[in-house]
């Protein structure tokens, strides 16, 4: 096409005719990019020509190219120039300049699955990298998405985007907050739609916003009728793609050996309850296995066999999830096979759009009699139903013969994702001290410290100074093991020693009881214009008592504070019993989205609780 041929006009892209407004926050600017998708009946070519200058040292990650291919896919017609701040060319370069590397470590499964990638040699800001390459898709089913102001350090001065399809073909758009209606040109033989959008200023990055920007350009799309390689089909909805989903890429593919299913009858015959067969099953599976990291987009949405898991032992998402299933099949409990957005920040599948973009990874659910539970099988160490931050709490189509099904992962409310610790302190002459503590970690919390679990005692101990950033301290008798009778508990044990922790003036003791718990304030944030999003809420408890080789004088007052906000409660106490000094703290934060004024309520809220948390007492020693 000709929107691909590089023709830099030193005139053109000279950086001093940026407007102003646009340079503003922004650490690389998009002059031009021209995005394209001309689809048939069975594939699909992708066109992309992008002009974009770089500002800052910031700002170089936008002039990287990284582009994925494999069997399906063809890359071709790669080239660009490097231009200086005038416009002039001072580099240029074409495909023999990328590097190409397998997406994978190694592993033949994934053999075929490959990336380019490039980065300008240029050390010298301002300047410019132009571009353009050709892909071609050998299915038209997967369709990215444009979203030219999906990044907030990204100024644009032009994008446009067009879908040319046959006349005869239906597409399936979802436009939202587009600066205006598609353009739609038709002739004998193409339809076109286009999106053009202009002067996108770079936004100022704000904490504690929502992942998802209810404003944000979004263009999906589509076909009605589509080829994804060799197999049709036909999807208006998430009950349809599930379905396709399962008669077409799932179905049959969970064949085992004579030798692994007479494994699968030893190990549930004397269990009783599906669950408690499903739990051996998962062990199983985690002892034979090893997963290898390739995302649904990359790696294509057909799993691999089952044979192939059980024949070479690893295998990704989707290779593990079917696998388990096969396991589970052959012990006659029902599981489905589930697609997931996943990530730290909970995001939904698009329950109004049907697309194979929406998801990353594959969990899988058992819809057990009234005890849904849900399975990470990419994990050889976490525990039996455990999800964690990366999977929880959001919508997922799980893909079943009668249909795609929409259903939401377990949820942990903040009052589940606990960390509760206990313990018992030595208050030496010296000022020193030493004890032994105890923590549970549950619900989101649970991965606070879990990879401690598997470690040797070397990397145990360096794990445990960059959990407990405190000066002088060291650990001995650490120890750790998991509950999962009920919820999936991380318990760490551990004695403790620091040196000059207590400052001593005569007869008086000054004292941070608040040894391994201090909550940091939050950024402030002025003329606040997104939504506060806290995206996990949290209870710490913490619960030390405190014993003295020296007697403290009568007449100390109990210290009692509670700090309430919308989006958290907090709560401090401090007493002496029986010659031990008892410190109780509780942090709760509340998950929840709060209107934009609301964030100096929360900035508020934690700075006060940083303060608290950070307050020194002084304690006098008895002299008789």
């Amino acid at each position: 096409m000709t929107s691909c041929i590089l023709k830099a006009d030193a005139q053109k892209y000279m950086v001093t005719d940026i407007s102003k407004d646009l340079l503003s926050r922004a650490n690389a600017v998009v002059q031009e990019e021209h995005i394209s998708f001309d689809v048939d009946y069975s594939n699909a070519l992708q066109t992309v020509r992008k002009v974009i200058t770089i500002l800052n040292k910031a700002g170089e990650k936008h002039a990287e190219l990284v582009l994925y291919y494999d069997k399906s896919k063809t890359i071709k017609d790669i080239k660009g120039q490097i231009l200086d701040e005038f416009g002039n060319q001072i580099n240029k370069f074409n495909q023999k300049d990328f590097k190409d590397y397998s997406a994978t470590s190694q592993v033949s499964m994934f053999d075929d699955i490959r990336f380019k990638h490039y980065t300008p040699n240029s050390h010298t800001f301002p300047y410019t990298i132009v571009y353009s390459y050709e892909v071609k898709h050998n299915q038209n089913l997967f369709i990215p998405y444009w979203q030219p102001d999906y990044l907030s350090d990204l100024a644009v001065i032009s994008s446009t985007y067009e879908l040319s399809c046959k006349p005869d073909q239906s597409l399936r758009i979802k436009a939202e907050n587009t600066p205006q209606s598609a353009h739609i040109t038709t002739t004998e033989k193409s339809k076109t739609y286009k999106w053009t959008a202009k002067n996108i200023k770079a936004r100022k990055e704000e904490p504690l916003k929502p992942f998802d920007r209810q404003d944000a350009i979004l263009v999906k799309a589509v076909p009605e009728n589509f080829h994804y390689f060799r197999k049709k089909g036909t999807v208006k909805n998430w009950s349809d793609f599930g379905k396709w989903m399962y008669e077409n890429l799932l179905m049959g593919k969970q064949e085992l050996s004579p030798e692994t299913k007479n494994k699968v009858k030893e190990l549930t015959a004397h269990l009783d309850s599906d669950k408690e067969k499903a739990k051996v099953l998962f062990a199983y599976m985690q002892s034979k296995t090893r997963y290898v990291s390739i995302q649904i987009g990359i790696g294509g949405l057909e799993p691999y066999p089952a044979s192939y898991v059980e024949q070479l032992g690893y295998g990704d998402c989707k290779a593990l999830v079917n696998y388990t299933q096969a396991l589970l099949k052959e012990a006659g409990i029902e599981s489905l096979y589930c697609i997931v957005e996943a990530g730290h920040q909970k995001k939904n599948l698009d329950i109004d759009f049907a697309n194979a973009v929406d998801g990353n990874h594959i969990i899988l659910c058992l819809p057990l009699e009234k005890d849904t539970t849900w399975i990470e099988c990419t994990s050889n160490k976490h525990p039996f139903g455990y999800l964690g931050e990366f999977t929880d709490d959001r919508l997922v189509l799980a893909c079943t013969p009668d249909g795609g099904k929409i259903l939401r992962t377990t949820q942990y409310p903040s009052t589940k994702n606990l960390q509760s610790r206990t313990g018992h302190i030595n208050i030496r002459q010296t000022g020193n001290i030493e004890g032994s503590i105890t923590t549970r970690f549950t619900g989101t919390q649970f991965d606070n410290h879990f990879e401690n679990v598997s470690k040797v005692q070397r990397e145990r101990q360096e794990l445990l100074k960059r959990f407990y950033d405190i000066d002088n301290i060291s650990f001995s008798n650490n120890a750790y093991s998991i509950e999962d009778q009920t919820e999936p508990t991380v318990i760490e044990k551990m004695d403790i020693f620091i040196k000059n922790y207590i400052a001593k003036n005569k007869d008086q003791l000054v004292f941070h009881p608040n040894i391994f718990n201090v909550a940091k304030a939050i950024p402030e944030s002025k003329n606040r214009i997104n939504p506060l999003r806290i995206n996990r809420g949290y209870t710490d408890i913490d619960s030390i008592s405190y014993s003295m080789d020296e007697k403290i004088k009568d007449g100390f007052q109990p210290i009692t504070k509670v700090i309430n906000s919308p989006m958290g409660t907090y709560h401090l106490r401090i007493s002496l019993k029986d010659d031990k000094l008892l410190y109780y703290r509780k942090l709760e934060v509340k998950e929840g989205t709060y209107q934009p004024e609301s964030y100096v309520q929360f900035y508020n809220f934690m700075r006060e609780v940083s303060e608290s948390d950070r307050g020194k007492f002084t304690l006098t020693l008895a002299t008789d």
